[in-house]
């Protein structure tokens, strides 16, 4: 009888637990196992892009020019909560 009694014990605060990080947690695991079903947004025609720009400005009536370079590189796919998969 005593073993039954102190195995109850043992076990509430035990499930208790588990009920509370189960609770925390099932939202976010959803989640992830359902942004991992998604299907994969298409491979890009074009991965590699550079631009040429030019940036002028006038700050406390300096006027300033600034001239580069954006370099744009298809990096895969990525995946978070909000946008579900994306190219990267």
């Amino acid at each position: 009888m005593k073993v039954k009694k102190t195995l109850l014990l043992l076990s509430i605060p035990l499930l208790l637990a588990f009920a509370i990080i189960a609770f925390i947690a099932l939202p976010w695991l959803l989640i992830f196992i359902g942004n991992q079903l998604e299907p994969n947004p298409s491979h890009p025609e074009i991965t590699y892009g550079k631009f040429s720009f030019r940036l002028e400005y006038e700050i406390n009536g300096q006027r300033k020019v600034t001239q580069d370079t954006l370099i744009c590189e298809y990096d895969g796919i990525g995946s978070n909560e909000a946008r579900g998969k994306y190219r990267k």
